[in-house]
């Protein structure tokens, strides 16, 4: 599951060796206009959160190659990232607690195919349907949001990376 966290990882961080801020992607869907999350979070919870969906606005053909998160407060551990399609599971999942007793419903998305590690395009205009997940385990008290999702890219021969709109809150009051 880390694998398309490694191809991010090499490149996200600097803008140097011919990466540069993107602006072809635009987020979509819940979770870019608030605050997607869980309440009654205890230590040991893991939980998988979805980022949001994403349309390339530009003209070009986009290749996504790699997510992560930016803002992951303390108390969190990220135990890896996973790329689904909506045309495999039961539609874009937001995200949910895994139990050791699932509840009548819930989708195991273990159970479909993980297209993390292999790049995904993006035609011109349109909407993807692929969406990253992150799995995150709580390891101690979390007293921020997570925010900031960011999608490394190539178009036209060019490495990108772009912060997406994204909040993620895990409530242990």
């Amino acid at each position: 599951m880390t694998a398309l966290l490694a191809l991010a990882t090499g490149c996200a961080g600097s803008t140097g060796g011919g990466v540069t801020a993107g602006t072809a992607l635009r987020a979509e869907g819940p979770g870019t206009s608030g605050s997607l999350g869980f309440s009654d979070v205890k230590v040991g919870d893991v939980y998988r959160m979805a980022f949001p969906l994403t349309r390339n606005t530009s003209k070009q053909t986009v290749s996504v190659t790699g997510v992560k998160l930016l803002n992951i407060p303390a108390g969190i551990k990220v135990l890896g990232y996973a790329v689904y399609s909506v045309k495999d599971t039961p539609g874009y999942r937001l995200g949910y607690q895994e139990t050791a007793h699932p509840t009548a419903g819930d989708v195991d998305l273990d159970k479909y195919p993980n297209y993390a590690g292999h790049p995904y395009t993006i035609k011109p205009g349109a909407l993807s349907d692929k969406y990253a997940v992150v799995r995150l385990k709580v390891t101690a008290k979390v007293k921020a949001p997570i925010s900031g999702c960011e999608a490394d890219y190539t178009q036209a021969g060019q490495t990108h990376h772009q912060t997406l709109a994204c909040k993620f809150g895990l409530d242990m009051a």
